[in-house]
């Protein structure tokens, strides 16, 4: 595998990981945001979830036309469920007495964030052991 191969995997894998921290941070923001009726919880539920698809297309983060993928077209909404609870005396409570929220799981989010924070770490770590090996290919006839 050649050093420039070598980092552009690297590169890629950072843009993923970094979009996997961009939805699970947007998932947690409305984990717990109430709203007045089901339509908005609903539309709050769309989750934002990575888009595996787009990124396993091409492994050096490249669509068929060799444009760069962004990190925004690596995600993708996906459709959750809503919450009802019964809170009477919630600001944002219906006539019937029901508050509305996003169906997202905190925690799972949460697990989503460190894992795609960890994964991120290692792709630097692989992205500047590829440099220093570089470096030290190119140094390998110099001193005599």
């Amino acid at each position: 595998m050649e050093f420039q191969s070598i980092a552009e995997a690297a590169r890629f894998g950072m843009t993923y990981e970094r979009s996997r921290v961009e939805a699970a941070s947007q998932n947690l923001a409305l984990a717990n945001v109430a709203y007045s009726n089901a339509a908005q919880a609903s539309q709050a539920a769309e989750q934002i979830q990575t888009n595996l698809f787009n990124s396993l297309l091409s492994a050096s983060g490249s669509d068929s036309n060799g444009n760069t993928l962004a990190s925004s077209q690596l995600l993708s909404k996906q459709s959750s469920g809503v919450t009802t609870v019964h809170d009477p005396s919630h600001p944002l409570a219906n006539s019937q007495g029901e508050v509305f929220f996003a169906d997202i799981d905190p925690v799972r989010e949460m697990a989503t964030l460190v894992s795609a924070v960890r994964a991120y770490e290692a792709n630097i770590r692989a992205y500047n052991t590829n440099g220093e090996m570089n470096q030290a290919a190119l140094g390998i006839g110099g001193s005599r």
